[in-house]
């Protein structure tokens, strides 16, 4: 039902081919929340910059989603694209990838520490999976890296139902959210910018048009279904007439 080829005619990725995946570094944008920890050598002034500690421990029980933790222990990206770190003060992070993000934390951990370690993640990869998905809802995976792929399995993978070929992924830009049309069978998808998951991403898939008449899951179904039911009615009006 997946990466199946779509025209013989046009070249496709080959069964055995060393695949390199077009992975786009991740910008941050407003809405992201980042797990920054600042350290020094000697361990002294850690609990000066990074919040955590007994909070982590706290939201650990509080919540199901491991990745939710850093909702509340990690620094929330706000509408100006800025995060607040203690001591520090606000740092612009908006537009940068990680490395530019860890780069400038570093910089400002300069001021009140020597030769700082800063290590910058992403407090983990949200997504939402809607419609014809066995496992629907909201999930949070503790990675850097999430394929699509990936995130429909998370979700239960799709009923025998879901139209996998017009798929809709809906993503946030900097200046909006785009809804984009997706064929999940076509494995050329792993060569496009929608192969890997981003924060926030939204995947809806419909059912079926057959589906959507509610007569049946597949066509023979369907067919079944309405020869049934015209050999119902045939029977009973066979049975009036004689």
């Amino acid at each position: 039902m997946y990466l199946q080829e779509a025209n013989e005619e046009l070249p496709t990725v080959p069964n055995d081919s060393l695949l390199n995946f077009p992975y786009k570094t991740y910008v941050v944008q407003p809405g992201d929340n980042l797990d920054i920890k600042i350290k020094s050598l000697d361990g002294t002034t850690d609990n000066m910059f990074n919040v955590g500690g007994l909070a982590t421990q706290a939201a650990g029980q509080l919540i199901n989603n491991a990745s939710d933790i850093f909702y509340l222990t990690g620094f929330n990206v706000d509408a100006n694209g800025m995060i607040e770190v203690p001591v520090i003060g606000r740092i612009a992070v908006a537009g940068k990838t990680l490395a530019e993000v860890r780069k400038v934390v570093e910089e400002s951990a300069q001021v009140y520490i020597k030769d700082p370690y800063i290590s910058v993640k992403l407090g983990g990869i949200r997504f939402t999976a809607l419609g014809e998905f066995r496992a629907p809802g909201r999930y949070g995976v503790l990675q850097n890296r999430l394929t699509i792929y990936e995130a429909i399995a998370s979700a239960g993978d799709l009923q025998i139902q879901a139209n996998r070929k017009e798929a809709l992924l809906i993503r946030q830009y900097p200046d909006g959210q785009r809804i984009h049309k997706i064929d999940l069978t076509n494995r050329d998808l792993i060569n496009s910018e929608f192969y890997y998951i981003q924060p926030g991403d939204q995947l809806y898939v419909a059912p079926l048009k057959v589906r959507e008449l509610g007569t049946g899951i597949t066509t023979f179904q369907t067919i079944s279904a309405v020869a049934a039911t015209i050999t119902a009615v045939f029977l009973i009006l066979n049975f009036f007439t004689k």
